[in-house]
């Protein structure tokens, strides 16, 4: 049996048109706004009323799940050592656990659903390797939608994130013959979270700044 597909998309800085166009390509009817604040001071349009209601009008489904798959959390329990959000962690909470369920629900009904955030390339948004990597891991195969309408998959990304950590993860030596793709991933994922990891410290710090 084949994994159904699940695609992901940024939204950059395109004008609504655009978009409708790009995900046309690949047949979308249900956009899930995986934003933790779903608006926009770059482009407005994306603000969840209007752009609900464009969706609406073209006859797609828009879904918000900040809870669930949302990349801006206060949960220090869901911290690492830096104090950033640790997306592992996240992956193990019932409420990401309850969005794979929603995920499954949706394509039972017969959905093409397209993740969504604002960053146009994938492998600098959580959807990526916060989300995409536990949906992979719950039997989908994530897809991700490129600006310019090609599509990478999950692998490719992930091979192109061990490229950009070559020198700081785990590689075969004298010592360690045969290190895993699965050992060389994992580190990758890690550093890649300590680089856009949310940190719930920074908005306290900004706070006292005005207080």
């Amino acid at each position: 049996m084949e994994k159904p597909i699940i695609y992901t998309v940024g939204h950059s800085t395109h004008e609504l048109d655009f978009f409708l166009e790009l995900i046309k390509t690949v047949e979308i009817n249900c956009i899930v706004d995986v934003r933790s604040l779903p608006a926009s001071a770059y482009s407005p349009q994306y603000n969840q009323n209007s752009f609900k209601n464009y969706l609406k009008d073209n006859h797609i489904t828009y879904l918000h799940f900040a809870e669930e798959f949302g990349a801006r959390r206060t949960d220090y329990d869901l911290l690492g050592d830096d104090g950033k959000l640790d997306f592992e962690k996240v992956r193990k909470t019932s409420l990401f656990n309850r969005g794979v369920e929603r995920i499954w629900q949706g394509i039972d009904k017969g959905f093409r659903i397209a993740l969504m955030c604002s960053e146009s390339d994938p492998l600098d948004c959580h959807r990526f390797s916060m989300v995409s990597i536990g949906l992979e891991n719950n039997g989908f195969n994530v897809l991700h939608l490129l600006k310019d309408k090609s599509i990478k998959t999950n692998l490719e990304l992930e091979k192109e994130l061990l490229k950009k950590y070559e020198k700081k993860i785990p590689q075969s030596n004298l010592f360690e013959s045969e290190v895993s793709f699965e050992k060389q991933l994992k580190e990758a994922l890690r550093l890649k979270n300590k680089e856009i990891g949310f940190s719930p410290n920074l908005i306290h710090k900004e706070q006292e700044m005005y207080d």
